[in-house]
């Protein structure tokens, strides 16, 4: 917190100075002038429970099975995106439409060598080794529709917005092993963080009826959580050129509907009592939802914008 306190102060600061220097009119957007920019919100970072991408220096075994180990509700869908994109419309001088885009995700691949079981049962020197893969799949995409109006005439103005927001959040996880389960293999070797032995390892199967061992082929750990709500802000927007814009604002979303879906794991294993290797559903969650409102989901947001127009 005292880092974005930090970021706001020099940037309303640096809003004053430009302000104060002013010696002319700049550039007044009108009917049918538009913009784009790009916005940031630093205060997304504290809030964020779920990371749709590794932080520098993470080991991606490490971020895979962190995901999941950690099939958690989440509610993280009220705050306004880290960084996004936007585009603005005129319907005066007062007046535009505006459309923000935020998109945040990542495709991870881990892979591990692990024992060639088949090699092995011929000769148990050798030294052949098979691949076994987890792939997270994370994204989220933030969309907002609205408009904000605008007071004064000078390099300086006053903002207010509204926003329609809708967010959707979340991923799954897909595991693929180079020595396959059967019959004759009923338990075959894996990566360690697959060892149902192994103390915080991903492989959580719990024995079932004819199922004495199992291994995850799909998590659907945290679902597609979806967003639905209402965003506003106020702030002032400064022009530092002739057409372009720094602006920052006091951004807070009053009401959001957030909706998780039902969440499960699929495990492949060989069951004793059919003498086949079956796919065993585990349901993990049936589904939540949440009415978020009130007026303590603040944050600050810190956008740039170039404007495109008849002079």
């Amino acid at each position: 917190m005292k880092k974005i306190l930090l970021t706001v102060t020099l940037v309303v600061l640096a809003m004053m100075v430009v302000a104060q220097t002013q010696l002319k009119d700049y550039y007044i957007p009108k009917k049918g002038d538009w913009a784009v920019g790009i916005t940031f919100n630093p205060a997304t970072l504290y809030s964020q429970r779920l990371s749709m991408q590794p932080d520098a220096g993470d080991f991606a075994g490490d971020y895979v099975a962190g995901l999941a180990l950690n099939p958690k509700q989440m509610f993280i869908l009220s705050q306004d995106p880290l960084a996004a994109i936007r585009f603005k419309y005129h319907l005066n001088e007062c007046a535009a439409f505006r459309t923000t885009l935020g998109i945040n995700g990542s495709l991870v691949n881990y892979r591990e060598y692990v024992r060639d079981d088949y090699a092995f049962a011929l000769d148990p020197n050798t030294q052949n080794k098979v691949i076994d893969m987890a792939t997270s799949s994370y994204n989220s995409v933030t969309l907002m529709l609205g408009s904000e109006w605008k007071k004064g005439n000078k390099a300086v103005k006053f903002v207010f917005g509204v926003d329609f927001m809708y967010t959707i959040a979340g991923g799954m996880l897909n595991y693929e092993y180079g020595n396959k389960l059967t019959e004759l293999n009923p338990v075959p070797s894996t990566m360690p963080m697959m060892g149902l032995e192994i103390v915080g390892g991903v492989n959580d199967f719990e024995a079932q009826n004819g199922l004495s061992y199992a291994r995850p082929i799909k998590s659907y750990h945290h679902g597609y959580i979806h967003g639905i709500g209402l965003a506003c802000d106020l702030g002032l927007e400064c022009f530092v050129a002739e057409r372009l814009s720094l602006g920052i604002a006091l951004n807070f979303t009053p009401i959001m509907l957030a909706i998780q879906p039902q969440t499960w794991t699929v495990y492949e294993g060989f069951n004793t009592n059919s003498g086949a290797v079956v796919n065993y559903n585990s349901l993990i969650s049936p589904g939540s939802n949440a009415l978020l409102y009130g007026t303590e989901n603040v944050g600050c947001r810190i956008s740039l914008q170039y404007y495109f127009g008849k002079e």
